[in-house]
């Protein structure tokens, strides 16, 4: 067991007991060794080796055994670390189209979805959108600061110029405020000519944990509701819609959906404003098609 062996081809992502299987056995060919040998330099069973190899599960202790007697190590990181590793390795992975990864509740609109509102509907964040910083929220008095120590909503009357030519225009409320103050409360910190066009807010969608862990939980919460309303005209604004080009059934099918705003500039910058501009037009237009 102490010859030099070679390394594994197959892409050592193990998402399921198969793939853990196939790695052990690449592993073990690999070093030309036989099963029965192998169990026994590991100190496990003939017959649980070639359950760990054949997908099959065993015991905890029996598979860091087989690992260690065959020179594997198994890491556990944050899959954004397990991606940058992977590549340095020669091997790419689609994580959402790896069996359990996929979008849970997240329908693309087709034969059994049809888009049902052509309203343009704006999806709207508050930190690193409508001012710089983060809110420090007052639950008791409902009372917001921010961080960092800037005007609140300062940006908000940029968004309700942009807006007004266009009064069709309705509001999707994203902001994480929503965890701790009601609708009525975090609309009531807009201009009124902006709070009368919030319509809902998306508090009801729940993503799965693995957005949440990957830092995509924004995107794939706004995505869900825009399928489960059927909506076509609709953009995001937001500093933390991370991973739009993953999403849908068609990589990058939704990516003009979304504005992914810097947190330090929110829509004050230019091309945030001027990508805002050309939605309003876009969905103007093809109102009057």
């Amino acid at each position: 067991m102490a010859q030099e062996v070679p390394s594994i081809a197959l892409n050592p992502l193990t998402r399921n007991p198969q793939a853990l299987g196939q790695v052990v056995r690449s592993r073990r060919a690999g070093c030309h060794l036989r099963l029965d040998d192998t169990a026994h330099a590991c100190g496990v069973s003939t017959s649980t080796l070639s359950r760990l190899e054949n997908g099959r599960l065993t015991g905890t202790n029996s598979l860091f055994k087989v690992l260690d007697g065959l020179g594997l190590a198994m890491l556990v990181m944050p899959r954004t670390e397990a991606d940058a590793l992977l590549r340095t390795l020669g091997h790419t992975v689609e994580w959402r189209c790896i069996p359990g990864a996929a979008a849970g509740g997240i329908r693309r609109p087709g034969a059994s979805s049809t888009v049902h509102s052509t309203t343009p509907t704006l999806f709207v964040d508050y930190d690193g959108t409508l001012h710089v910083g983060h809110a420090l929220l007052d639950t008791t008095s409902g009372q917001v600061s921010l961080d960092s120590g800037r005007p609140l909503l300062e940006f908000a009357p940029l968004l309700a110029d942009l807006l007004e030519p266009y009064p069709e225009v309705e509001i999707v409320l994203t902001t994480s405020w929503l965890q701790r103050l009601s609708t009525e409360q975090v609309a009531s910190y807009l201009p009124t000519s902006l709070a009368r066009r919030v319509v809902a807010t998306t508090r009801a969608v729940k993503p799965r944990l693995s957005y949440v862990l990957d830092g995509t939980e924004r995107t794939y919460i706004i995505t869900s509701y825009a399928y489960d309303k059927g909506l076509k005209n609709w953009l995001a604004i937001d500093d933390s819609v991370y991973g739009a080009d993953h999403v849908g059934l068609v990589p990058g099918e939704l990516v003009d959906h979304f504005l992914l705003l810097d947190s330090a500039r929110g829509i004050s910058d230019d091309g945030a404003q001027q990508r805002i501009r050309d939605w309003l037009a876009s969905t103007h237009k093809g109102d009057h098609m």
